[in-house]
C-alpha cells in the first residue's frame, strides 16, 4: 500500500523542489510510519530467508523486490504460500533499493536474479532492451481475458507478454465527509466536474488573519505525486502510442496545467507556499493534512484506507471518481489512470522455470486478492470474488474498480523514455504551480520530451 513508487524526492513518490511544489515525504518514510505501529500487521523480516532453511532438493529462485515494511510482509506471505504449495522450488525474496537501476545493471552484467518486481512503466524499456524473457514462452500468464481492461496493456509490449500483475491501483478523489457537512455541502454529492471541484474547494477553505490559510479545500500539490494525472481530468493525453509521438502540447493539456496554476493563484502564492511547507514531512503519517482535516480533498490511491485506519480510525471519508472538465453523461464510465506493479523474469535467469511457476501462482485469484487486500488495492483481475469486496479495507473499493474496468481509463505512456518524460512533467508542474506561464512551459516541455522519445526510439 503506499503511493506510487514513481517518485520519491527526486527519485520516487512524493517530493519535489522549490516553492510550493510537490511535497517531499518519501515513500519509505510513509511506510516506516506503518512499520512502527505495532499490531498494524505481523511484520516479516525484510532480509531473505536463510539458505539454511531451504528444504533439501529445492531449486532456489532468487527474487528481488522493491517493497519493504508491511508491503514486503504481504509479499513474503505470498512467497511462503507458494513455497508450501509445491516441493520443487524455493523462492528467496530480497528487498532491493533502487531496484529499477540495479536490476538492469545485474542483467547487463550477466548475474541477474531469477525474478524481479518492477513498475509497469519499465516493461517497454526492459523488453526493448532484451532484458526480459517473454512470459508467453514460459507459460506464466493466463492471457488477456484474465485481467481487467487496461491491465493487459501494462503487462505487454510489441504484442508479447513480458510480466505478470503484482497488484494494480487507480487514483480517486478522497473527501472528508465531516468537513463537507460543516461547510453546508452534501458529501453524498461530491464534485463531478472541475468547476464543481473548484467551487467546493473555495467553500471549504478557511482563512485566518492576513489571509493565512488555516484549512484548505483541495490543494492539487498535496500530495502532488502524480503531475501526469491532471490531463486525464481534462480529456487529454501525453503520448500517442501508435504513432510514437508526444501529445503534451494540445489544448486539453494546456487547460489542465493552466487550471493547476490558477488554483495556486486563487489561494495566493505566498499563502499556499506557507501552507504546503508545513506538511513537507508528514504525508501519509499521523500528521497527514488529509487525515487531520487540514485539507478536505485530495487525489490518492486505494492504499489511503490503510493509512486512515492506522492514523485516523474515526475519520469519516469517502472516495469518488476524478472530476472531469466536461460533465459526464449518466451511464458514461469514468475517466482515470491505471497503474500496475509487475513481476518479470530477467534475461539470463538461472531458474526461469521456477520464476515462471511463481508468477503463475501469483496470477491466481486467491493469491492476487490476498496481496491486493493487504496492500489496500483493487484487483487487477477481471474476475473478483464477493468475499474480496465484502472484506476489503477500503470502503470505496467500488470506485477504484470502476476506474480500472473503464474503457476510458488511461495508462502511463508505453515508451522506454517515460521515466525521463515524467521528470520533465514534474519540473513543469512545480514551475506552473509557482506562477510560471502554463502555455509556455507546456510547449517547452513538449519539445524536450520529443527529444527524449526520439533518442529512445533510435536506441
Amino acid at each position: 500500500m503506499g503511493p506510487s513508487p514513481e517518485r520519491e524526492p527526486r527519485d520516487g513518490a512524493g517530493g519535489g523542489s522549490g516553492g510550493g511544489g510537490g511535497l517531499g515525504v518519501g515513500r519509505r518514510a510513509a511506510l516506516a510510519s506503518l512499520a512502527l505501529a505495532a499490531g498494524a500487521w505481523a511484520l516479516w523480516p525484510v532480509t531473505p530467508r536463510s539458505r539454511r532453511e531451504v528444504p533439501p532438493g529445492r531449486r532456489i529462485v532468487r527474487y528481488w523486490e522493491k517493497w519493504t515494511g508491511p508491503e514486503g510482509a504481504a509479499v513474503q506471505e505470498i512467497v511462503d504460500l507458494f513455497n508450501a504449495s509445491q516441493e520443487r522450488y524455493w523462492v528467496l525474496r530480497s528487498p532491493v533499493s533502487d531496484l529499477q537501476t540495479k536490476a538492469m545493471v545485474a542483467i547487463g552484467g550477466g548475474d541477474p536474479p531469477d525474478l524481479v518486481g518492477l513498475h509497469s512503466y519499465s516493461v517497454p524499456q526492459y523488453a526493448r532492451a532484451g532484458a526480459l524473457m517473454p512470459l508467453d514462452e514460459l507459460g506464466a500468464t493466463p492471457g488477456e481475458p484474465h485481467y481487467a481492461p487496461s491491465v493487459w496493456r501494462l503487462l505487454t509490449d510489441g504484442g508479447r507478454c513480458w510480466a505478470g500483475a503484482n497488484t494494480c491501483y487507480t487514483f480517486a478523489l478522497y473527501l472528508n465527509r465531516e468537513r463537507f457537512r460543516a461547510a453546508g455541502l452534501d458529501p453524498d454529492r461530491p464534485p463531478r466536474t472541475i468547476a464543481g471541484l473548484d467551487a467546493a474547494s473555495h467553500a471549504l477553505t478557511e482563512r485566518g488573519p492576513g489571509g493565512r490559510i488555516e484549512r484548505a479545500g483541495f490543494v492539487a500539490m498535496i500530495p502532488g505525486w502524480w503531475p501526469y494525472v491532471w490531463p486525464v481530468m481534462f480529456g487529454g493525453s501525453l503520448f500517442d502510442e501508435a504513432a510514437g509521438r508526444v501529445t503534451l502540447d494540445r489544448p486539453e493539456n494546456r487547460r489542465a496545467y493552466a487550471w493547476l496554476g490558477a488554483s495556486s493563484a486563487w489561494y495566493g502564492r505566498a499563502e499556499i507556499k506557507a501552507f504546503t511547507s508545513a506538511f513537507a514531512r508528514s504525508l501519509l503519517s499521523a500528521n497527514d493534512p488529509f487525515l487531520t482535516g487540514r485539507v478536505a480533498m485530495c487525489v490518492q490511491g486505494p492504499w489511503m484506507a490503510n493509512f486512515a485506519s492506522l492514523h485516523a480510525p474515526g475519520l469519516d471519508y469517502a472516495a469518488c471518481e476524478l472530476p472531469e472538465d466536461t460533465p459526464r453523461d449518466a451511464g458514461t464510465p469514468p475517466a482515470g489512470l491505471v497503474e500496475c506493479d509487475v513481476l518479470a523474469v530477467p534475461r539470463g535467469a538461472r531458474e526461469p522455470e521456477g520464476a515462471a511457476a511463481y508468477i503463475a501462482f501469483t496470477q491466481r485469484r486467491d493469491a492476487q486478492e490476498l496481496l491486493c487486500a493487504r496492500h489496500g488495492k483493487n484487483s487487477p483481475l477481471a474476475d473478483v470474488s464477493d468475499d474480496f469486496r465484502a472484506t476489503h479495507p477500503n470502503r470505496s473499493l467500488a470506485v477504484h474498480e470502476a476506474i480500472a474496468r473503464s474503457p476510458r481509463a488511461a495508462v502511463l505512456p508505453r515508451t522506454p523514455a517515460w521515466k525521463n518524460y515524467s521528470d520533465l512533467l514534474w519540473s513543469m508542474a512545480e514551475a506552473v504551480w509557482d506562477g510560471a506561464d502554463a502555455g509556455e512551459r507546456v510547449a517547452a516541455t513538449h519539445r524536450r520530451a520529443e527529444g527524449l522519445i526520439a533518442r529512445a526510439t533510435r536506441g
